[in-house]
């Protein structure tokens, strides 16, 4: 997929369909008993609210009188029905409660499951799908498409199928009483349920593009957040404030749209089905009996029908309103489960096994990689280490010296060659096997919101406070987290304000030591730290990391001049290769940029 910015619109391959539907339906498997109760109680509720209705055409015909008589045993007839008609009403309110009372467990549960899910195949996915997506286009899709999902199941999909039994048990009953007001009841909702349908598929258009603008709108926000110590640094705010604003106008012009769509379902529901249908049913009638059609109807009769067919325009009025909040949703469906649907380009292949290293040594075998097709950053390139050999690699900027880490680690599949860990393809071994073997320092330091002591422990989750401690210590961290208040239990944000660049770097340095893998990996694990303490941590390279396969990637001189094997990656291969006095000898490449700043 092409990189996608936030300001522009996502294009989904695949729009809502029945699958999607019976998949997002298929959460709810594990509670199908919970929702056939919820559904029971539903049908009860819906006849126990209509049979009333039944007993106020007896009230009318038999209690009631008629041409000034009272008929026989009237006041008896009367406390039996209106006893009776008392209790399936209490009845109805008492089912009505259970089932909704159900329906919000079991939408609680489902949508739980769901955002489960998807925060688990988030975490499946490679770099590459969020490298070609904003953060917060994702995160608006775990966030706020789950809870208008949630809303689905808990307020609208039960109170669907409520209000169509109501219309069922409506229709049969006026069928029962008079199959000819139920003929004409069903004609004239046909044409307007064909047009209610035309509105809910504009209205679902309308919905995708209202996410989009929703989408691009957070991608915005979210990106400005994790920015803006360089939005102040630059004088942005002003610039961004438009930029939100026009993104923030798009949005509302979006919004606008889709609302003005889905108020329709209003003005046609209402006045289409509740008022069209009254009145012809009223028309009929009157036809009926002034032209004396067929067998004659009582008053009663009269009352009971008109009385089922308003129960039976409001629940299609009330399954027009659920139908605007379910067309809206299908474009969050569709989002969600293409999250779901995608499959990650690094996964465990079948038959992988468990990574044994057992000495460390390393191999690129005409490995070629691209981030874009068409443009690769590598081109056939060979690298051999041998086990406990300290390889720097070195080279311009974007040369693909981090990528060769990334590679080795695979987080990103190579377009083409091998990578080996002692002889066995890194593809055919389980990622965790790997990633639990091969430890990295990123370049860009990363901490958790939480105390000290945790974010060291974030490798090793079941390392006791000891443990935490000694791998502060042997990065000379122990002592500047003394001086803070809290020692170890000092809580920090994500961001790591409270500490400086250096200090971050030494404690994301003691959480690698603290996994203590095979292979290591340091990404500019010095860049940030001061001239004294970065002479203790090269200490390290000749003690701590002594017989570990390392790479390191680095500016300054005085961090890589001490390895092994100095790589001097460029043009998309490897250029030199060599110790630091054999490639100062040769006086190419990098005994320019050795010479010239004493950097790399």
């Amino acid at each position: 997929m092409g990189r996608n910015l936030y300001y522009e619109d996502e294009i989904l391959e695949e729009k809502f369909n029945g699958f999607m539907f019976k998949r997002l339906l298929s959460y709810a498997a594990e509670y199908k008993w919970d929702y056939i109760k919820a559904a029971i109680l539903l049908s009860g509720a819906a006849f126990l609210s209509l049979v009333p209705t039944a007993i106020n055409m007896k009230i009318i015909n038999e209690v009631l009188p008629e041409n000034g008589a009272v008929p026989e045993n009237a006041g008896q007839r009367a406390v039996i029905l209106l006893s009776l008609w008392i209790t399936l009403s209490i009845g109805a309110v008492i089912a009505d409660y259970f089932s909704s009372k159900t329906a919000t467990v079991i939408g609680n549960s489902i949508v739980c499951k769901l955002r489960e899910d998807l925060f688990t195949k988030l975490m499946e996915l490679s770099f590459d799908y969020y490298d070609s997506r904003p953060t917060g286009k994702i995160l608006v899709r775990i966030t706020n498409y789950t809870d208008e999902i949630a809303n689905f199941f808990i307020n609208n999909l039960l109170r669907v199928i409520d209000r169509v039994l109501v219309m069922v048990i409506a229709i049969i009953c006026i069928c029962f009483v008079e199959i000819r007001m139920a003929v004409m009841g069903i004609v004239v909702s046909i044409p307007l349920a064909i047009l209610l349908w035309a509105v809910a598929k504009a209205l679902h258009h309308y919905s995708r593009i209202d996410r989009n603008k929703m989408s691009n709108r957070t991608a915005f926000v979210a990106e400005d957040i994790n920015g803006l110590e360089v939005i102040k640094a630059f004088n942005r705010e002003a610039l961004n404030d438009e930029i939100f604003i026009e993104l923030s106008e798009k949005y509302h012009k979006a919004f606008m749209n889709t609302t003005r769509y889905r108020e329709l379902f209003f003005p046609l529901s209402f006045a289409g089905v509740r008022i069209l249908c009254s009145v012809a049913m009223y028309i009929t009638a009157l036809f009926i009996i002034t032209n004396n059609i067929g067998a004659g109807f009582s008053l009663g009769a009269l009352v009971v029908i008109t009385t089922y067919m308003q129960r039976f325009s409001g629940a299609v009025y009330m399954i027009c309103q659920q139908l605007q909040s379910v067309a809206s949703i299908t474009s969050n469906i569709e989002r969600i489960f293409e999250v779901l649907g995608t499959e990650s380009d690094i996964r465990d292949k079948d038959g992988a096994v468990e990574l044994s290293v057992k000495g460390g040594a390393v191999e690129f075998k005409e490995v070629t990689f691209s981030y874009v097709e068409g443009l690769p950053v590598l081109e056939n390139i060979n690298i051999s280490v041998e086990p406990g050999q300290m390889v720097a690699l070195v080279g311009p900027t974007g040369a693909g010296k981090t990528t060769i880490a990334s590679l080795l680690s695979r987080f990103y599949e190579i377009d083409s060659g091998r990578v080996l860990i002692d002889g066995t393809d890194i593809r055919d071994v389980t990622l965790s096997s790997l990633r639990g073997s091969v430890g990295v320092m990123m370049q860009d330091t990363f901490l958790f919101s939480g105390e000290i002591i945790e974010n060291i422990r974030f490798s090793k989750p079941g390392a006791t406070d000891e443990e935490c401690m000694e791998a502060a210590k042997k990065v000379f961290a122990h002592d500047f987290i003394m001086k803070k208040k809290e020692g170890y239990h000092t809580v920090i944000s994500s961001e790591g304000t409270e500490l400086s660049a250096g200090e971050k770097q030494l404690l994301s340095f003691a959480r690698l030591l603290l996994m203590n893998p095979d292979i290591i990996i340091l990404d500019e694990a010095t860049s940030n730290i001061d001239t004294e303490t970065e002479r203790l941590v090269q200490k390290l390279f000749t003690t701590v990391l002594k017989g570990k396969t390392c790479f390191i990637i680095a500016h300054r001189l005085s961090t890589i001049q001490n390895a092994d094997r100095i790589l001097y990656i460029d043009n998309k291969g490897i250029m030199e290769d060599g110790s630091h006095e054999e490639l100062m000898q040769k006086k190419g490449m990098y005994y320019q940029l050795a010479t010239a700043r004493g950097r790399i």
